[in-house]
């Protein structure tokens, strides 16, 4: 069953825990390396793409872009 827009909203503001500045310095930190592999690096990149559009986490502002 595919979930709904809002579904996925809600789901990405609660398990994304960290701000941008404490992403970015995770993914800078070696240890990031070794505990992910590059799917994760990169999913971690494209996070920082989404908090920067919309730091606030606002629903209403995140818009469809993959």
């Amino acid at each position: 069953m595919v979930k709904s827009k809002e579904e996925v909203i809600a789901q990405f503001n609660e398990e994304v825990n960290m701000t941008v500045e404490e992403l970015e310095a995770w993914l800078e930190d070696p240890k990031s390396r070794k505990a992910g592999t590059g799917v994760g690096i990169e999913s971690g990149h494209k996070i920082i793409e989404i908090l920067r559009k919309n730091p606030t986490k606002d629903p209403e502002k995140y818009d469809d872009v993959r």
